[in-house]
């Protein structure tokens, strides 16, 4: 009888590596059956799937994983998985009249809930250019459709989200790119609950085993832009610039400058992340380094 393991991650071309891998029937060889359901809510969504149990693991934003463990969730991160920064879009609707957001206290911002990285990297954003956001600001629209459409609607002022999942509506004119966010620390990461790391720890470990060479057979092959334009609806340059861009762990070293940046950042806005172990996040087969992140 294979092992049943649930993995949660949000539907973006990040995580087509594992579409491919399941597709494929990669996980069948090591007799695993893997689970995959897509969270259009994002990390907050995933966070709280991981703490009732219903996920034994989950592709998270780094931020969202750091900010989740301060406010009490039993994880732990089993790898890296995009090691370079997520770059964050800052949009708004095409006929608002908006175009900075420098010294802007008002504005309403769409976030698709609270926990998830369009929610956190708004307040760290602000944080850094001396403005504070009340929570009353925050509409939650729980995913990049309806945060489009609050944009549109003008029931929201500013969303952040992915640059290239976005592009596709700034190309119909719907919403306005009107800056970019790029935070210290590395894109996602994979983590385990903890119940189920101690239960599947062989299991878990097999399926990112599995996955090294899968996602450097995606960074590599001639296929994969075509894949991406037709699945995201990307452009070849996009696609091929995407590609360029993202860059998978493909080792089990984690930077441990990562995840302090953004233990610091989040610390400034409020979360508890003073209490975080660094070391104590890691699964035992990770190699902690250091290297400062650009």
């Amino acid at each position: 009888m294979s092992s049943l393991i649930k993995i949660g991650g949000v539907p973006e071309h990040f995580n087509l590596p594992w579409q491919l891998a399941l597709e494929n029937g990669l996980f069948e060889s090591a007799n695993i059956d893997v689970q995959w359901s897509f969270y259009a809510g994002g990390t907050g969504a995933m966070t709280a799937a991981l703490s009732r149990g219903e996920l034994d693991m989950a592709i998270l934003l780094t931020e969202g994983y750091t900010s989740a463990v301060s406010q009490g969730l039993k994880a732990t991160i089993v790898k890296t998985y995009i090691e370079s920064p997520l770059v964050w879009g800052i949009y708004t609707g095409f006929d608002n009249p908006l175009n900075e957001l420098d010294q802007q206290q008002s504005l309403r911002y769409a976030v698709s809930r609270f926990g998830s990285g369009s929610h956190l990297m708004a307040m760290v954003h602000a944080r850094k250019r001396g403005i504070r956001i009340d929570e009353n600001q925050f509409q939650v629209i729980q995913s990049l459709h309806g945060g489009i459409d609050a944009l549109i609607s003008k029931k929201s002022d500013v969303f952040y989200w992915e640059k290239f999942m976005t592009r596709p509506f700034v190309k119909d004119r719907s919403v306005r790119l009107i800056g970019e966010f790029q935070a210290p620390w590395s894109g996602f990461l994979i983590v385990a609950e903890n119940n189920s790391l101690l239960h599947k720890e062989k299991e878990i470990k097999a399926v990112l085993d599995l996955m090294i060479p899968s996602c450097i057979q995606f960074k590599e092959s001639k296929l994969t832009p075509q894949q991406l334009m037709r699945r995201f609806e990307m452009t070849e340059t996009e696609s091929r610039s995407w590609l360029h861009a993202t860059e998978w762990n493909n080792n089990y070293n984690f930077n441990l400058r990562s995840l302090e940046n953004a233990k610091t950042a989040l610390g400034s806005i409020g979360y508890p992340t003073e209490k975080i172990d660094t070391l104590a996040c890691l699964a035992p087969w990770l190699k902690p380094i250091t290297i400062e992140n650009k």
